[in-house]
């Protein structure tokens, strides 16, 4: 039995091949660079000019046109297809080291045997990163995309394609589908497909005009085949059809990112002899405010965080503390502190008997009630206090942060770095109207009072906010900031919060380009140790984690020293 299975790709990158999975460049007709160990999809007959719009597409087009297997279908470089045993239905990440394709392999002429469509896992539909915000196909494509195209799609199906209307009508009243448009199919039922599928394509190309869509909106053919697939799988199994159909497991490979030398960036960033800062002048006021949170359990890694702030301050005694706090921070620790940084200016403001935090979601079990501090923060600091620095404290500062007070806002209300995932998390949020400002809420400078001259009470903003949005809200504070001030929002630059993403993998959608992230990642100003994975945890695989327990030996020798 001849079967195939070709994985696009459309970037440089490791690839993969065996006798069932064969790899092929997607849009080469377009592609800036040729990809060297694999077919393209521009020879014979093909749209190969059309990937930008189409995505996989163009490779499912011209092996219709093109090939002649038994039974043949798509992957994606990143997305297998898993026929070992109990895999069915299930979706695995795999290291990338494992022999990966020998494991997926296996069963694969059997499976073919007994089914007619093999079809990725069906997956319960919700927004990306909200699985208790269950959508049906049709909800969730109004959301991301544009209704109007996806019900000028109905309307060619039942003028065009009859037979497959009902199947149509069904499949988007539902909850659950595949897909990635990945597939395997017996070779007469792969043509039925795709006449049916670039039948409808090719028609509804005649009858939009995509010239002011946004680039992913853009690719408006891809994301609708992906419900054509659907409803064709059902039309074929279940409404006056017989064909048997397989849902396969999936495997996930990790994103193969940039790779730096860690050896030479730990040496660089190293801690003897670094230069000392000459003091610079301190603008917006002549004093940096500083705001952070923390309890008990967070001391140690609040002490190492200060300490990397004081270390490369140029002007220490122009920096104030002031610490948002509940009851979880004990006197005895709070004097601690103040002993270990007797020299520091910090003031602490306890907000145990403040209601507000407690009503907001908590759905990270890392993420603790200090993380909501930062939006009642306004009414407790000094009314004097204006503007401010926020910093999360699994950070270590690289340098001065006075450079980053003196940074410009241009009368926006907040500033930050976009975040390493800023793109999947505002689709989250906004669906189609989705932007490219998300932030990550881990370094900030605020303006307090332009936010509350624009928007009166804080609370009532970030309550309003998380009433239109609660649904979608996983990222907590950070969700409700972006929300709140989508409008208000400028972008520092990324050195000044490089998370742990930039070092290592990212299956994640972001915003900022890949100059500005080779700067920051071997510049950086402030590592942001993000996710569950802490530098502090055995297992950490951070590559500068070393940077971090250098400061946590000096925090832990500074905080037995004051225990005594």
């Amino acid at each position: 039995m001849d079967i195939k299975i070709y994985v696009c790709h459309h970037k440089e990158g490791p690839f993969f091949e065996n006798e069932f999975f064969k790899p092929i460049q997607v849009g080469r007709a377009i592609a800036k660079k040729q990809l060297g160990g694999m077919i393209g999809d521009d020879t014979g007959e093909n749209i190969s000019e059309k990937n930008d719009n189409w995505c996989e597409l163009t490779a499912i087009y011209w092996i219709w046109k093109n090939t002649n297997h038994d039974f043949v279908g798509i992957n994606h470089y990143r997305r297998y297809l898993n026929f070992a045993e109990n895999s069915q239905n299930s979706t695995i990440s795999l290291d990338k080291n494992i022999d990966f394709l020998l494991y997926c392999s296996q069963n694969i002429v059997n499976i073919c045997r007994s089914y007619d469509i093999i079809t990725s896992p069906l997956c319960k539909i919700h927004q990306i990163s909200s699985p208790n915000n269950r959508q049906t196909a049709y909800e969730n494509y109004s959301f991301n995309h544009f209704e109007s195209d996806m019900k000028l799609v109905f309307s060619i199906i039942k003028e065009k394609h009859p037979e497959y209307y009902e199947a149509s009508q069904i499949s988007s009243g539902l909850d659950i589908c595949f897909f990635g448009n990945m597939m395997l199919m017996r070779r007469d039922i792969f043509n039925k497909y795709c006449n049916f599928v670039f039948s409808v394509l090719f028609t509804l190309e005649n009858i939009i005009d995509t010239s002011k869509y946004d680039y992913y909106q853009r690719r408006v053919y891809g994301f609708i085949a992906e419900r054509l697939s659907n409803i064709f799988v059902l039309k074929q199994q279940l409404l006056g059809g017989d064909k048997k159909a397989y849902h396969a497991g999936q495997i996930s490979l990790p994103t193969f990112t940039r790779t730096y030398d860690f050896s030479e960036l730990n040496t660089k960033l190293g801690f003897v002899n670094h230069p000392a800062q000459t003091a610079i002048e301190i603008l917006h006021g002549g004093t940096v405010h500083l705001v952070i949170s923390f309890d008990d359990a967070y001391m140690l890694h609040a002490i190492a965080c200060i300490m990397s702030i004081l270390d490369r301050a140029s002007v220490r005694d122009a920096l104030t503390f002031h610490v948002i706090h509940d009851e979880s921070l004990g006197s005895p620790n709070i004097s601690i502190i103040k002993r270990i940084f007797i020299n520091a200016k910090i003031h602490f403001y306890d907000v145990r008997n403040d209601r507000f935090p407690g009503l907001l979601p908590r759905n990270r079990p890392h993420i603790s009630k200090n993380t909501y501090y930062r939006l009642i923060m306004q009414d407790y600091l000094p009314r004097e206090v204006s503007r401010i620095i926020y910093s999360d404290l699994d950070t270590i500062f690289l340098d001065d942060i006075i450079q980053l007070w003196n940074i410009s806002m241009d009368n926006a209300i907040l500033a930050g770095c976009l975040d390493e995932g800023g793109l999947t998390q505002s689709r989250k949020l906004f669906g189609k109207t989705h932007n490219k400002n998300y932030i990550n809420a881990g370094v900030l400078l605020f303006d307090i009072q332009a936010a509350k001259a624009k928007y009166g009470n804080l609370r009532f903003l970030y309550a309003e906010s998380l009433a239109k949005h609660v649904r979608n809200i996983t990222l907590q504070d950070q969700d409700l900031l972006n929300i709140s001030f989508v409008d208000d929002i400028i972008h520092l630059p990324l050195r000044w919060n490089v998370g742990s993403r930039i070092y290592g993998n990212n299956e994640l959608d972001y915003a900022y380009s890949e100059a500005d992230e080779k700067i920051a990642a071997e510049n950086p100003a402030v590592i942001h140790f993000t996710g569950e994975n802490k530098p502090w945890h055995a297992d950490s695989t951070h590559p500068l984690k070393s940077i971090y327990l250098h400061y946590q030996e000096r925090a832990s020798q500074a905080l037995q020293h004051a225990q005594r």
